[in-house]
């Protein structure tokens, strides 16, 4: 049975609400089309003047298959704490670990994530007000025939959406770590992500109420060459646990 890409964007006045995606089967296509635009009239942020949903065949052949990475959570009281514990993670990977948390706490509308390299502090990604996308990816379930296909669910959890993008971004070589704060007022948690310490789950990163959110991947700009298409191309399911 064939697979298909189904992705969801919603924006109101031209600024983007909320997106979801998933990869399933064909006979699934009509359920998670149907609860991606329940998503997308029911988020904090407003109701959406504009609801796009795509559906587009995806090749079999062309997906790469890689594990959760390993996972935990951090306990923090307030957001200075939430700070100096994602600060304490990520100056392992780069000497500009302020900046890198500027950055993920300043940016606004921003549908993609900041490229940052970690020798610098620069900002690499080619459209500043874009960002990078992360697209097509999926959880997966293993199949009686054992082929790894599309999660039969219309509608993934937070954590686990979480879990996917942080597993292919983690997966590429240029990827050092990855900070992420959602702009969602009504949520609070954020997580880093690294390939050694794995997915860390941090509560409190951002005021109750507050539209502060953003993603940042620290990057070794010499790995740099095929990230973009990876992240924005290269369809990824995501199972198991290394």
């Amino acid at each position: 049975m064939p697979l298909y890409s189904v992705k969801m964007r919603a924006s109101l006045d031209g600024t983007h609400i909320s997106g979801a995606e998933r990869i399933v089967d064909a006979a699934d296509v009509s359920d998670v089309c149907a609860a991606m635009s329940r998503r997308a009239l029911a988020h904090p942020k407003g109701c959406p003047d504009t609801v796009n949903v795509t559906v587009r065949e995806v090749d079999p052949d062309a997906i790469v298959r890689v594990p959760f990475l390993p996972w935990d959570a951090a306990e923090c009281a307030d957001e200075a704490e939430a700070r100096e514990t994602v600060l304490g993670y990520i100056r392992a990977c780069t000497p500009h670990a302020e900046a890198a948390w500027d950055l993920v706490t300043s940016v606004r509308n921003m549908r993609g994530a900041v490229l940052f390299d970690a020798a610098t502090g620069e900002r690499l990604e080619p459209d500043q007000a874009r960002g990078v996308r992360v697209t097509n990816m999926d959880a997966v379930r293993i199949a009686d025939d054992d082929h790894a296909v599309a999660e039969r669910t219309p509608a993934k959890d937070r954590v686990t959406e979480a879990r996917v993008l942080a597993a292919k971004v983690a997966h590429h070589p240029a990827v050092l770590a990855e900070v992420c704060i959602s702009d969602d007022p009504d949520y609070t948690t954020g997580y880093v992500s690294t390939k050694d310490i794995g997915y860390v789950r941090i509560p409190n990163m951002k005021p109750l109420g507050s539209e502060i959110g953003g993603r940042v991947f620290i990057v070794d700009a010499e790995q740099l060459e095929g990230l973009i298409t990876y992240l924005e191309e290269t369809p990824v399911l995501v199972g198991g646990d290394e």
